[in-house]
């Protein structure tokens, strides 16, 4: 630009010299704000935030459990399913001193899956040696610990007393004892691994072991003359308490259950992501779990009941089993709970639980 066409009248001369710091006339230029800088952190934090928001409400989602339909809260439809024709006890053999144990195989069939629920497995009845007259003797139904309430459970052989430490007390004070398995025990899938999904599928099918439990109730009454049919109880440990509670709302006939740290609230015993996990694979199972839990139909637990925990229980809190008493209670006047401060889930079962069970059951059958 020349200085010939510069005019005053619409601008500053261009030309004049411009004023330094420390001159008269000098206006220091407030700095420029990088508005394209705080828009890429805004839009950044805007995203980490939505990205949170999303994760927390996915991890609420996976943690919080489903509500159950209306049907689960049904009691299982046990009359829906045959009895199976029983064969006769056959001949005992002496498993220690004073005891006679008989082993029946339902239909000659093992393994856990029948195309029936319940049309197979084994029964094992112990009973004192010796004659005993007709309906003179209290009986125990028992089934097998350990389980993580979606599969059954197989007993393979009883062969000596290691093996039936959690029977021979109940025999030893007088009384007979049946030991069912629950169907659902043991699949393999194509490749010869261990398919839980189809373990599941069995047992749900025999309706949590309790078509196996009916089916030991009725043996009992169809084949042991020496068992007095007023005086039939439900026993068990852990997820065999749970078996036997739930039993107890679904067999009016019992004359009374026991449970030793028993799972009564099987819908919030599992984590929330583990069940939103096998959801997926396994049909059903929010429904089965609260079908399945003797806290769902405890208003039909009217028999005596005998419940046992440790304080120390790591694997059902006893908060659980007072809890599960208290409900109990409300419609229950012969509900029992005892407790010692130690011993864990295992060893209290069998140093204190059972010698207490086998006291309050003397009590109710007078002997």
């Amino acid at each position: 630009m020349s200085q010939g066409n510069y005019d005053p009248r619409f601008s500053a001369d261009p030309f004049r010299p411009q004023p330094t710091f420390g001159q008269p006339g000098f206006q220091q230029q407030p700095p420029k704000s990088n508005n394209t800088l705080w828009i890429i952190l805004g839009s950044l934090g805007g995203g980490l935030l939505l990205m949170v928001l999303i994760c927390c409400g996915v991890g609420y989602s996976m943690l919080r459990m489903p509500a159950a339909s209306t049907a689960a809260k049904q009691p299982f439809n046990l009359a829906a399913i045959p009895v199976p024709a029983f064969p006769e006890r056959g001949m005992p053999r002496e498993i220690v001193p004073g005891v006679d144990l008989y082993s029946i195989r339902i239909n000659g069939q093992v393994g856990g899956h029948y195309s029936t629920p319940g049309h197979g497995g084994t029964l094992f009845v112990y009973l004192p040696k010796g004659t005993h007259p007709a309906k003179s003797l209290p009986c125990v139904l028992i089934t097998g610990a350990g389980t993580d309430l979606m599969q059954g459970v197989e007993f393979e052989t009883i062969e000596d007393e290691s093996e039936a430490d959690e029977h021979l007390p109940y025999v030893k004070a007088g009384m007979a004892v049946v030991v069912y398995e629950l169907d659902g025990n043991y699949s393999e899938d194509a490749e010869g691994e261990m398919d839980d999904v189809q373990m599941y599928k069995d047992f749900k099918a025999s309706c949590a072991g309790m078509v196996n439990a009916r089916n030991a109730f009725e043996f009992v009454l169809q084949k042991c003359p020496e068992v007095n049919p007023q005086q039939i109880f439900t026993a068990g440990h852990s997820s065999a308490g749970t078996a036997a509670l739930l039993f107890a709302a679904h067999e009016p006939r019992l004359a009374g259950a026991v449970a030793y740290a028993p799972c009564s609230d099987v819908e919030n015993f599992q984590p929330k992501l583990l069940v939103r996990v096998q959801s997926a694979r396994m049909p059903g199972l929010i429904d089965f779990f609260c079908q399945s839990s003797p806290k769902t139909h405890h208003q039909k637990i009217n028999c005596p009941v005998f419940l046992f925990s440790a304080e120390d229980d790591d694997v059902v809190e006893i908060k659980v089993t007072r809890a599960f008493e208290k409900l109990l209670k409300a419609h229950n006047n012969n509900v029992t709970l005892e407790t010692v401060p130690s011993g864990d889930h295992y060893d209290s079962m069998i140093e204190d639980g059972i010698p207490k069970g086998v006291a309050w059951l003397k009590q109710r059958t007078g002997k």
